[in-house]
């Protein structure tokens, strides 16, 4: 039992959910100004995006480094201070002007994000488990409210800011935010009670193999989330601006459009989670949530030459759908992975994270690969078929089912 107070509790949770909000606004500038970065470094769809997918090698080493170091200093101390290579990640993006720097940045960016997701979702699980509510939906819908922020500013902003003064600002704002809020985060205390709580398997010893049996569904679960979401950040606003031949500015749009409709699933969803349950809730948001996708995708493409006004409507209506569907997915499985008895948080979440970006390495990579064989449009029919994938192995995922037949 914690020896925090209630008081306690409830001041992390707001300070969680302005940090998250905080951590949004950083990366969707760099997200909605994409188009102009690939032109500015003078890539292919194929060369760019698998130059991007790079980030997702940094994200395996930084989930790794990232769960040793909060198990040594804490989750919030974690957070403090990984933010400043975020900010200067995002910062450096704006200044790319040759192909080869991309992977670098995207290396370097990856590495950063993933050591502060572990800080920041861990933080989440221990909040979600000492108020006894699903909250991680809310926690995360906060970080799409400040990525639905940076997209409108992005766009409002284009024509009169270069990539690079616009991602210096966004990014001090951003810092600064996070160095104000986090502060309210739970103590290290809290991250010695949350591994003295689940210690039946300690920190050097392996993990039994039906846990990890079921900690591989779990991932396998948010990799393929991971890519359908991800495919809405890399791609939306060059999917806009040359195949649906939209212009800078109005071509973050459907990341627009996207993370409305995910704000308001995120925090619809946990009411719906606490009476349905997390399997129902995935299985929903991956069917409807890929197939709208995947509309959206083949009825733009075929209507733009004729009727573009159409496509970009369509297309916009099919990322809300999206973002809908996949408003669950991520707080969802860091809610199941969090929960494993006898298995420490950060450890849970650092093995989950490193397992689905591998994943998402590979998938990311099809994306890319597909973009240069049949085109971006029809290439993201992968990311929307990976997304019904994770709501169809939504049954395998309850925490009861951990070695018996079904997990």
């Amino acid at each position: 039992m914690s020896t925090l107070l209630p008081k306690r509790v409830i001041q992390a949770r707001w300070a969680l959910r302005a940090t998250f909000f905080f951590m949004g606004m950083t990366v969707a500038a760099t997200a909605a100004r994409l188009a102009e970065i690939k032109s500015h470094v003078g890539a292919s769809n194929t060369a760019f995006g698998t130059s991007l997918m790079i980030g997702n090698l940094g994200s395996m080493v930084g989930t790794i480094y990232g769960g040793r170091i909060a198990h040594s200093v804490g989750t919030r101390k974690l957070v403090q201070v990984i933010m400043i290579g975020v900010a200067l990640v995002q910062v450096a993006n704006g200044f790319m002007n040759a192909l080869w720097q991309v992977p670098i940045v995207a290396f370097s960016g990856g590495f950063m994000y993933a050591m502060a997701n572990v800080g920041v979702n861990s933080q989440g699980s221990m909040i979600e488990a000492k108020s006894g509510r699903s909250l991680m939906p809310s926690f995360h819908g906060s970080w799409s409210i400040g990525a639905l922020v940076g997209s409108i500013t992005a766009g409002a902003v284009a024509k009169v800011l270069t990539p690079e003064y616009h991602l210096i600002i966004n990014s001090v704002v951003a810092l600064f935010g996070v160095w104000v809020v986090s502060r309210e985060l739970l103590p290290f205390s809290s991250d010695q009670e949350d591994i003295a709580a689940n210690q039946e398997i300690k920190h050097e010893e392996a993990i039994p193999q039906p846990i990890k049996k079921f900690l591989y569904l779990v991932s396998l679960g948010s990799l393929l989330a991971l890519v359908a979401e991800a495919s809405v950040g890399d791609w939306s606003s060059i999917l806009l601006k040359e195949d649906l031949h939209i212009g800078i500015g109005v071509n973050t749009l459907g990341y627009t459009s996207f993370l409305a409709a995910q704000i308001i699933g995120r925090f619809a969803v946990g009411g719906l989670i606490d009476k349905f349950g997390i399997p129902r809730i995935i299985r929903f948001g991956g069917i409807i949530g890929g197939l709208g996708y995947a509309t959206g995708l083949i009825v733009s493409h075929v209507t733009v030459e004729h009727h573009k006004l159409l496509a970009v409507i369509v297309m916009c209506m099919s990322y809300a759908v999206l973002g809908v569907g996949v408003a669950p997915m991520p707080p969802s499985y860091v809610s199941i992975s969090g929960s494993i008895p006898g298995l420490p948080t950060s450890r849970a979440l650092a093995r989950m994270g490193v397992i689905s970006a591998f994943g998402f390495f590979v998938g990311r990579g099809v994306v890319s690969v597909l973009a240069g064989w049949i085109g971006l449009p029809l290439a993201l029919l992968f990311p929307a078929a990976a997304l019904i994938g994770s709501g169809l192995l939504a049954n395998t995922l309850r925490i009861e089912n951990i070695g018996s037949e079904k997990a």
